[in-house]
C-alpha cells in the first residue's frame, strides 16, 4: 500500500506526537497496549489489514516511540486523553477508536472523558477494580535500579503473561527499555477502572475477546458487555491475550459496515 504518511501532532501541553495514516476509508484510530509504538507493537500486521477497508491512524503515545515526554513531566491520564484529541481531530468527523489491551481501557476512559469517538472498537480491555497504587511505586523504584527488569516484573507479576509465552519474546532492545517507563501511565490510570463507571459510554461499542484468553480478560470484557448500554460482545478462537488480525478486521469492519447503515452490496 503506497498512500502511507506519517507526521507530527502538537498536543495540548505541547508534546509531539508522532503518528501514521495508511488506506482509504472510515477512519480508525488505533490505540496500543502499555509500552508500545508504532515500531514495537504486538499485532504489527493489524493497521495494514485494516487499512484495506479504513483510513488508519496509529501513533506512539507519549513517552514511547517518538513521541518524548519532558523526563520530569508528571503524569495524568487527561494528557493521554489530549493527545488521542489531537489524533481524533487529524482522522476527522465520524471516527471510530480501536484500543487493545490498556489502550482499549484507556479508550473507554477518554470515551467517558467525552472525547468525540464515533465508535470504539475494543480487544480485552482489562478493569482493575483494586485501586492500590503500590505496584506503581514498586515500579518506580525497579526502574530506577534496572528498566529490564522492571519490564520483567511488570510482563510476570502485572501482566501475568505465562511463561511459556514470555519465554518466546526476545531480550529487550534499546527500544523497548527506553519505552519501559511507560508502565508507570497504565500502572496510574488503571487501578480503581470497573465496568459500572463506564455505563455512560453510550457510543455503539464493539467487545472482542479471544476464546483462550485469560478468565480474568474474558470476564471484564463481559461484564463490560452487561454495563454498556450499546455494546455488542464477540467471543473469537485465539491464544492468550490474542486474536488473528483477519478475525479481527472481519469482525471490525461488519460492525462498522452495520454501524453505517451498509448494505453487503454498497460494501463490494
Amino acid at each position: 500500500m503506497e498512500n502511507i504518511v506519517e507526521g507530527v501532532a502538537a498536543s495540548a501541553d505541547g508534546t509531539q506526537i508522532g503518528w501514521t495514516r495508511q488506506g482509504d476509508g472510515p477512519p480508525v484510530v488505533m490505540v496500543s497496549p502499555v509500552m508500545a509504538c508504532r515500531e514495537r507493537s504486538p499485532q504489527p500486521g493489524l493497521p495494514l489489514a485494516l487499512a484495506e477497508r479504513c483510513t488508519v491512524f496509529t501513533y506512539d503515545r507519549r513517552g514511547t516511540g517518538h513521541s518524548h515526554e519532558e523526563p520530569d513531566a508528571t503524569y495524568a491520564v487527561e494528557r493521554e486523553f489530549d493527545d488521542l484529541a489531537a489524533l481524533l481531530d487529524l482522522a476527522g468527523p465520524d471516527a471510530s477508536v480501536y484500543g487493545f489491551s490498556s489502550g482499549a481501557t484507556l479508550a473507554l476512559l477518554g470515551a467517558a472523558h467525552g472525547l468525540p469517538i464515533t465508535r470504539l472498537l475494543l480487544l480485552e480491555p482489562p478493569l482493575v477494580p483494586d485501586p492500590d497504587l503500590a505496584p506503581l511505586e514498586e515500579a518506580r523504584r525497579r526502574l530506577v535500579d534496572d528498566p529490564a527488569d522492571a519490564r520483567r516484573w511488570f510482563d510476570e507479576e502485572v501482566t501475568g503473561i505465562p511463561a511459556e509465552i514470555r519465554a518466546q519474546f526476545p531480550p529487550p532492545d534499546q527500544l523497548d527499555l527506553a519505552n519501559a517507563p511507560a508502565m508507570l501511565h497504565e500502572l496510574t490510570f488503571l487501578p480503581g477502572t470497573t465496568a459500572e463507571q463506564f455505563t455512560a459510554v453510550t457510543v455503539p461499542t464493539l467487545l472482542m475477546a479471544s476464546d483462550h484468553t485469560a478468565p480474568e480478560l474474558l470476564e471484564a470484557t463481559r461484564t463490560l458487555g452487561e454495563a454498556l448500554p450499546h455494546a455488542v460482545v464477540r467471543v473469537l478462537p485465539g491464544e492468550w491475550h490474542g486474536v488473528p488480525d483477519a478475525d479481527l478486521v472481519a469482525e471490525m469492519n461488519a460492525f462498522l459496515d452495520i454501524d453505517r447503515g451498509l448494505t453487503k452490496e454498497q460494501t463490494r
